[in-house]
């Protein structure tokens, strides 16, 4: 049984001259969807000439033989488009709610909110965020596009990792269908792209990224990039790209500081993938001994998750013999030499006072107790003798450095805070 489609022809036949209907609808495809019609053109000026001379006639032609059926005239790719809604394959736990927040990307974190609460305002234009792979860099991204949307659903988010970006502009230039895909990129009002770097050295990708990027830039749409190095140092990348790019904001994610990461660590045990509880001082145990990036912490929770969970054990009961034994060859002693002077200036850092603090004769509580804890550490963890650590303390003498020794291994023993204080304190030294 002929389609609806297929009767259409034989009508527009009889009303269209043979020239006319041979260029422009003869090339024309169509599938059709419930109440649907959707009529695939090969380019945008054949959909541009049907809107504007024969659009009634395929109207009449169809009302003819279908009177429900609806229209859909466009390219290919319009139509994917129109089929898609413009969706985003954005990670639904990448959101600012998820996000951790410490000295590592406490910038990038806030232009990058700022951006998303008021997309056409932004004074950062383009915003690049670069870093080391692992740092989270498309976890921020992706976070703007979640509360973009989230405002304003109607705004059209493109999130593009740019290999996926260099397969397309391929496939558009085999078949001849490079405008479309410029004109798809274009339509963005935020457009978001991955691991930028990537398209170094690719020239056809590089010029019409250069297009794409100059029209949204004028047209003042906000474009986010994440990349592992600074822009200006991608070899192989055109410099009317760098140039671009330096014009605009560009930030830098470092690996997590220790208490992040141990944040990082509790906040992803409680995630329904995860979902098995430890204290902070496991968090802490686990953190001072992967230091590397944000993956290689959720490597370690997936395989302490699996231990627990083919162990049969009770998540609750974790400890730090367990830590050993589930993550194996991650968690090393580390052999390393603390300097007395890192020591004074985490104590002093920790406690809120100065490092000459630690060598004057000031009897504040305060002071007397950062004094006392560097005291301490010191000949825990160096080899220093004590009239040697005295001397780094204001020449105090051996029987005052053993006073100090003595006051805190006590209070540490009764006091379970100051004995949290000095556990943090040797963490902090031995991930320096």
């Amino acid at each position: 049984m002929p389609t609806t489609w297929e009767k259409c022809l034989e009508t527009l036949k009889d009303t269209i001259p043979v020239g006319q209907f041979s260029v422009w609808i003869q090339p024309l495809k169509a599938t059709e969807k419930g109440n649907i019609l959707t009529i695939v053109a090969p380019n945008t000026s054949t959909v541009d000439y049907l809107k504007a001379n024969l659009k009634q006639k395929i109207k009449d032609a169809v009302t003819r033989h279908n009177k429900d059926l609806k229209i859909n005239i466009g390219t290919e790719i319009q139509q994917a488009k129109k089929n898609t809604k413009h969706s985003t394959p954005l990670f639904p736990e990448y959101t600012f709610d998820n996000l951790v927040m410490g000295n590592a990307n406490q910038i990038a974190y806030g232009a990058i909110r700022q951006i998303a609460e008021d997309l056409k305002k932004s004074p950062y234009n383009p915003c690049i965020i670069y870093g080391d792979s692992g740092l989270g860099k498309t976890h921020l991204m992706q976070a703007a596009g979640h509360l973009v949307k989230q405002q304003n659903p109607k705004t059209k988010i493109i999130y593009a990792p740019v290999m996926d970006f260099v397969r397309n502009i391929t496939t558009s230039l085999r078949h001849k269908t490079i405008e479309n895909i410029k004109s798809y990129y274009q339509s963005a009002d935020l457009l978001l792209v991955d691991d930028i770097h990537l398209i170094a050295g690719k020239e056809k990708s590089q010029e019409e990224f250069f297009h794409i990027f100059n029209f949204l830039f004028t047209t003042k749409k906000q474009i986010i990039f994440t990349c592992d190095q600074p822009p200006t140092n991608i070899k192989s990348l055109e410099n009317r790209l760098k140039t671009r790019f330096a014009q605009g904001l560009n930030l830098s994610l470092t690996p997590p500081e220790l208490e992040m990461r141990a944040a990082i660590l509790l906040k992803k045990s409680e995630s329904q993938a995860i979902n098995i509880t430890f204290s902070a001082d496991i968090a802490l145990y686990i953190a001072s001994n992967i230091t590397s990036n944000v993956r290689d912490l959720e490597g370690a929770l997936l395989k302490l998750k699996a231990f627990v969970d083919f162990s049969k054990l009770d998540d609750h009961i974790i400890t730090k013999e367990i830590i050993d034994i589930a993550l194996g060859d991650l968690i090393k002693p580390k052999a390393k030499n603390i300097d007395i002077n890192d020591i004074q200036k985490e104590s002093a850092k920790h406690y809120g006072v100065t490092i000459s603090d630690l060598s004057s004769k000031n009897r504040k509580q305060s002071i007397v107790l950062a004094r006392q804890m560097a005291i301490f550490i010191a000949h825990e963890m160096t080899s220093l003798s004590l009239s040697k650590i005295g001397k780094h303390f204001g020449n105090r003498d051996h029987s005052t450095v053993l006073h100090a020794i003595k006051r805190i291994k006590e209070r540490t023993e009764k006091e379970p805070e100051i004995k949290d204080e000095y556990e943090l304190l040797k963490l902090k030294l031995a991930n320096l």
